[in-house]
Order: structure tokens, then sequence, then C-alpha cells
């Protein structure tokens, strides 16, 4: 077995480790339902990038602790933001994740997602992988519609392509 620690900062809420060519990135803050926090995705982002640059990586999994994947976007994170934001502030929140976004969507190795729990909002869309490896107990939903909202992060784009490419006609 070969492990090696990635060249990448401390992230208390998420965990990365690479083991055998297999790069493991956990979402971690099951005190949260590894609800994604502004932190939360900043060392996503950088998770990802290094992920695309070790030649060493062959497959990544994305998985999360305490038996919830992600429960979407940190609600109190948000609210807190809320006090202070201004529109332009929120477009901001919604550009700054498109880095991570297109580095999962364009990685050049598999990206499979270990679910086990909850899959839901931000969470849901976050599975624009590859290969959906889902528990028992894993349970998806994209909960934007519910309040209103249209799906961030990607929803639209990655959830629209996987339906066209599980129902495309084929030849």
């Amino acid at each position: 077995m070969r492990l090696h620690s990635p060249p990448i900062l401390p992230m208390p809420d998420l965990d990365y480790q690479v083991r055998d060519g297999v790069a493991t990135i956990t979402l971690n803050r099951p005190h949260a339902r590894n609800a994604l926090s502004a932190d939360m995705k900043d060392a996503l982002t950088i998770a990802a990038a290094a992920v695309a640059g070790d030649e060493e990586v062959r497959a990544v999994v994305l998985t999360g602790a305490g038996g919830v994947f992600c429960a979407g976007g940190d609600l109190r994170g948000m609210e807190e933001a809320r006090a202070t934001a201004t529109v332009e502030s929120w477009r901001e929140r919604m550009r700054a994740v498109h880095p991570l976004i297109r580095t999962l969507v364009e990685l050049d190795k598999p990206l499979i997602a270990a679910v086990d729990g909850a899959a839901y909002g931000a969470g849901f869309t976050a599975l624009m992988v590859d290969f959906v490896l889902a528990s028992p107990r894993a349970r998806f939903c994209l909960s934007f519609m519910r309040v209103g909202l249209v799906p961030d992060f990607a929803a639209l784009r990655t959830r629209c392509r996987a339906w066209w490419a599980c129902s495309a006609p084929r030849s």
C-alpha cells in the first residue's frame, strides 16, 4: 500500500488522503451534517486542484463523514452573510464556486461519490461525478424548488447532462 500526503494546507472540515493512486476527499463536518460552509468550499477547491494536478492520482472518491454525504449549503453561514449582503456579494458567492465546479466537471480521472445518508441541495449537485455508489440509507433531493429557488452549484447543467446521457437514444 502506497500512501502519500498531498501538498495542500490543513483543512479542518475536509480530510484528504491519497493511497495507492486513489485520492479520498471526505467532507468532515458531521456536527453540521457536512453542510458546505464557505471554508469547506474553499477547501474543496484546493483539494480538487490538488487531485487534478497530481499525476499519481488515478481515481478520486468523494464522501462524507458521520453517515451523511452532504446536507447542502450551510444555512447558518448564509444567514450570517445575509446581514451584510448585497446583490453583488451574493453573485460573488456564486462565482466563487465556479473554479471548484469547473475542476470537478473537467477532471480527467474517474470521480466516484460514495453516498451514505443525505445528499441534499448543493450536496446533491456535488454529485457531478462519473459514478455514484449509494448505500441503502442514501437519500437524494434538490430542495431548492421547495423554497422557490433556482438550483445553484451547477445543478441545472450537471443534472441535465446526466439525464441526457442516461436517456439519449442509442444506435
